[in-house]
């Protein structure tokens, strides 16, 4: 991820409220906004599903320390949130939304993309620019790692849906931006973009999980070589005193054959046991779809020309308006959303770890 020119330090946050209320209208709910509270007002089979009135509040959790009376706690770990997660895993929410803006940058690209991206022996050229739209998927899912220890939570990758990219530090980004929620219109994301969209979750969302949790995968490592540090004490100590007991005295030749041959299954055991611990302490992180929201959004194309050398390519960058950056491109070779680029000698875009691959 480093390599293609991501800032691990923009990790996804989830906007818990913002889930909330997403919940709440795709179940046909009416939201209020209440200063830091909610007013929510869910239809009567889904307030008994939920557990509450059809008229409650909700809020951030030091709202209700600070004794606001029959306010919900919305935050990770709470029985509320906990509720809404498996409703939302039994059928996870679709929302569709149109982002509002009322100023979007029209000028100065030529500076943003040289500033944000690195180019591999080349340089770009921006031909043009247009007005455009494109479409986002913002997927909220429930993860679950489990290694000795089970950790879960929520995680957030918003993909452009036009061109497979994840988009770092958008999720974030959506609240404060105006939505226009349209709630009566079926789904529009096609079969080839589910796939996508699986590949994304199942590759990007395990390193995003595991950047997160950091301490949680430092911890099993710790303990792993601490246990297989032992293994190899133990087991090197074990072939010594064989060995010893082979050099004395009096041992009848069909003895010294048996000790023989169990000191040559000693590495085969240990590797074996090994695996026992990779398994023990490996961290295995499974995803359950909570919600998802498309969106629907103004932008701006930015049409470009990198060239290396002699050869050239003519290519489409966008300006999202939402983290007021532009998208990364997709490395035609490994389908990676890349800050970093250079031209192969198909005259293919590639992310700098693919360059000089073969590619179709």
């Amino acid at each position: 991820m480093n390599s293609n020119g991501y800032d691990q330090d923009r990790h996804e946050q989830i906007d818990v409220m913002d889930f909330a209320c997403r919940f709440f209208k795709a179940r046909g709910g009416v939201v209020e906004e209440r200063g830091l509270t909610r007013d929510i007002l869910l239809p009567e089979a889904v307030a008994q599903t939920l557990g509450t009135d059809e008229f409650f509040r909700v809020g951030p959790e030091e709202v209700v320390v600070q004794g606001r009376s029959k306010v919900h706690a919305v935050q990770l770990h709470t029985p509320f949130l906990d509720r809404m997660l498996t409703l939302a895993g039994e059928s996870p929410p679709f929302a569709r939304a149109e982002l509002k803006f009322d100023y979007i940058k029209t000028q100065g690209f030529d500076r943003l993309i040289e500033n944000r991206f690195q180019f591999h022996k080349s340089k770009i050229r921006v031909m043009k620019t247009g007005e455009a739209r494109t479409r986002y998927l913002i997927l909220t899912c429930r993860y679950t790692a489990q290694s000795d220890e089970i950790k879960q939570g929520l995680v957030e990758i918003c993909v452009n849906l036009e061109t497979g990219a994840v988009i770092p530090g958008m999720a974030q980004g959506l609240s404060h931006v105006q939505k226009e929620f349209i709630l009566d219109k079926g789904r529009e994301v096609n079969e080839k973009e589910v796939e996508t969209i699986g590949t994304i979750v199942s590759q990007y969302g395990q390193v995003l999980v595991k950047e997160r949790l950091g301490s949680f995968v430092e911890s099993m490592n710790r303990r792993f070589n601490r246990d297989t540090a032992s293994l190899d004490a133990y087991y090197q100590a074990l072939e010594e005193e064989m060995r010893q007991n082979l050099g004395r005295g009096g041992i009848s030749p069909d003895l010294a054959r048996e000790r023989e041959e169990k000191i040559a299954m000693i590495p085969a055991e240990l590797a074996a046991k090994k695996k026992d611990l990779l398994n023990k302490y490996g961290i295995r992180i499974e995803f359950k779809p909570a919600a998802a929201l498309y969106l629907t959004s103004a932008c701006v194309a930015v049409f470009a020309r990198l060239i290396s050398g002699r050869n050239s390519r003519d290519f489409t960058l966008t300006y999202n308006p939402v983290t007021k950056d532009m998208d990364p491109v997709v490395c035609h070779t490994c389908g990676a959303g890349t800050y970093a680029m250079g031209l192969c000698p198909n005259l293919h875009i590639s992310c700098p770890d693919c360059l000089g691959l073969t590619c179709g």
